[in-house]
């Protein structure tokens, strides 16, 4: 948790968060579409001013805060190209011959990789639910604000950007795009919860 973090891996993480800092820089030049850059990095202005917050409140590991940069690293990578047609998603669209750029498909199963852990930690110091329920209460913590980010993008596309249309919502045609989402967050969540509870069971000591 926050107090076991080392004065080394603070520094590590000082470095992981200045390198994101100058990446997203770089990604703030010359977007595709400079509306549809901004409205997707709502979400990272929104995290990093919630952490840059709480740093001293909130209870997370280093493991958590590189997680969470890691994410928001392929986040601003597919804000810049656009989740359509980033250079790394039509490789693989073109590599595995796939009918759409799969990489907006990615970056949600990287949402419950990445956040699953973090959450966790905090269900468990603010909630502190037995370990077997707080692993079930963060994969649907991944699956609810999963499901609240897609009714933001409607929400963002009917009231805000309506020009902008598919190209905010990234569904390229699929009309199933919103609950494949959901589903590989779930799953990246489920995968990780189940890695921590065999961990714990291994080695409760580790919790």
């Amino acid at each position: 948790m926050r107090s076991t973090i080392s004065v080394r891996t603070r520094r590590l993480l000082q470095g992981v968060w200045l390198g994101y800092a100058i990446f997203w820089g770089w990604m703030a030049i010359r977007p595709l579409n400079r509306t549809d850059w901004l409205l997707e990095n709502l979400l990272v202005f929104a995290v990093v001013a919630a952490l840059a917050a709480s740093y001293r409140k909130l209870l997370l590991s280093g493991a958590s805060y590189l997680s969470i940069a890691l994410f928001l690293t392929l986040h601003t990578w597919g804000s810049h190209y656009s989740y359509n047609a980033t250079p790394l998603g039509s490789w693989l669209q073109e590599w595995w011959g796939l009918e759409r750029n799969p990489y907006d498909r990615l970056v949600h199963l990287a949402y419950g990789l990445l956040f699953a852990y973090p959450v966790w930690e905090l269900v468990c110091a603010w909630i502190k639910p037995s370990p077997r329920w707080s692993y079930g209460i963060a994969v649907m913590a991944i699956l609810a604000t999963g499901a609240f980010y897609e009714l933001i993008e409607m929400w963002v596309v009917l009231l805000a950007a309506p020009e902008l249309g598919m190209l905010f919502l990234g569904s390229q045609g699929d009309p199933w795009d919103a609950h494949h989402d959901m589903e590989l967050e779930t799953l990246g969540a489920a995968v990780i919860m189940a890695i921590a509870a065999l961990r714990h069971k291994l080695s409760p000591s580790s919790s």
